[in-house]
């Protein structure tokens, strides 16, 4: 099995760490491949970052069943682009915000997601929303650490993470932790011996699901939100030629 994991910014740094960590979690039989897309910007902290990330990473994703991946992986907690990579592949493509949060779902009543920047917590509660799991986010506790800053000064970041995530579990109820960012995927289980409560990894999320549905035969439906313009038949440019244009004179205000 290989699966393809992309990092969308341009930290080739941070690849390295989540390269690392991934192949010691992966299965002896599965090939796991880090990459950056040419292009990308250099952190993912913003929805104008995430839009300037997701043509190259695109462009990974449609060419890697080609190059034998069974499964892909986006290995930024935004899950940028999660829905436009779904409708481009027809093998499985997970990210690793939407897998981390239904796996914490299933260790406890609540979770928090420990986040790097306060502007993007209402990322991370809209994103619980969506996957309707809005009542099961107890927190977001604000790290105030740049992407960037993730891999760097591992003991920092490690103090930072223990005491936001002690804020969640005394103060909000939290019953298990996610790290929100895929730098910090590796500090999981420091972080769990610290606090005795489950933390979720969200880089290992994503990659044991990908595992696990290309085990079982299983990719995402094109029956409906993923079959994507240009799927089953139809063409890439369709429009009702019973309709005429609308003439230009309508559209443009006259003086």
């Amino acid at each position: 099995m290989k699966i393809l994991v992309i990092n969308p910014n341009a930290s080739v740094e941070m690849s390295d760490v989540i390269r690392d960590q991934l192949r010691a979690v992966a299965r002896a039989d599965v090939e796991v491949d880090v990459v950056n897309p040419v292009g990308a910007p250099p952190a993912i902290e913003s929805a104008q970052d995430e839009a300037q990330a997701i043509p190259p990473m695109l462009e990974l994703v449609r060419s890697a069943e080609g190059r034998g991946f069974d499964a892909v992986v986006i290995a930024c907690f935004s899950d940028p682009g999660l829905d436009a990579a779904r409708e481009a592949a027809r093998i499985p493509v997970v990210g690793i915000q939407e897998s981390a949060m239904h796996l914490a779902a299933q260790l406890g009543h609540r979770f928090a997601v420990l986040t790097t920047l306060d502007r993007r917590v209402p990322v991370r509660e809209r994103a619980a929303l969506l996957a309707g799991l809005e009542r099961r986010l107890a927190a977001c506790p604000v790290l105030d650490l740049p992407v960037l800053e993730t891999v760097v000064d591992r003991d920092r970041v490690t103090e930072r993470l223990i005491r936001a995530g002690r804020t969640a579990i005394e103060q909000h109820g939290a019953e298990v932790l996610i790290l929100g960012c895929a730098g910090l995927g590796d500090l999981a289980p420091r972080v769990q011996r610290a606090l005795g409560v489950p933390v979720v990894d969200p880089n290992a999320a994503a990659l044991k699901l990908a595992e696990t549905l290309v085990d079982l035969g299983l990719s995402h439906s094109k029956a409906r939100m993923y079959k994507g313009r240009g799927a089953g038949g139809e063409t890439r440019e369709r429009r009702d030629e019973s309709m005429p244009p609308i003439p230009l004179s309508t559209l443009v205000p006259r003086p």
